[in-house]
C-alpha cells in the first residue's frame, strides 16, 4: 500500500487557515475569539437565530462543544438566548447587535481566505479539488 502525506497537508492548511483568521480578527480589534467561534457566528448571520442542537448540525460539532462555545460568545455579548416557543426545554440563540456589527469584518476574513486559498488554481481544479474533497470526507 503506498501511503501519502495527504491528512498532514490537510491539517498543515487548516493550521495556516486559522492563524490568518486569528490575524486578521485581531486587526479587527477582537482578540477573544477563536475560528470555531466563526463557525457559530457563521450560522448565525444565515439563520438568525438558532438552537444548540441546530447549530450543532450545521457546524457539524457535537452539542456539548457547541453548548461551550456559544458560553464564551454568551459572555463576550456578541450571542444571546431566548426561550424557545416550539419546546420550552430548549433555547433559541441569537446575535445581539455586538455581534451582529462583526457581520462585515467576518465577510472579509472569508473573502481574503477565499483568495488566498484558489490563488494560481483554475476554475476546473477547484471543481476537482472540491469532488475529491467530499469523496474523501464520505469514505471516513
Amino acid at each position: 500500500m503506498n501511503l501519502d502525506n495527504t491528512i498532514h497537508l490537510i491539517g498543515r492548511i487548516r493550521e495556516e487557515a486559522n492563524k490568518l483568521i486569528k490575524k486578521e480578527l485581531k486587526e479587527l480589534g477582537i482578540d477573544n475569539l477563536a475560528p470555531s467561534h466563526g463557525d457559530i457566528l457563521s450560522a448565525l448571520f444565515n439563520y438568525e437565530e438558532l438552537t444548540k442542537t441546530e447549530i450543532a448540525e450545521k457546524i457539524h460539532r457535537d452539542r456539548s462543544t457547541v453548548t461551550t462555545l456559544v458560553n464564551k460568545l454568551l459572555k463576550l455579548r456578541l450571542v444571546d438566548s431566548k426561550e424557545n416557543p416550539e419546546d420550552r426545554r430548549s433555547n433559541k440563540i441569537y446575535l445581539t447587535k455586538k455581534g451582529k456589527e462583526l457581520k462585515t469584518g467576518f465577510t472579509k476574513i472569508s473573502e481574503k481566505l477565499y483568495k488566498i486559498q484558489y490563488k494560481d488554481i483554475t476554475e476546473e481544479e477547484r471543481e476537482v479539488f472540491r469532488k475529491v474533497l467530499k469523496k474523501m470526507y464520505k469514505n471516513f
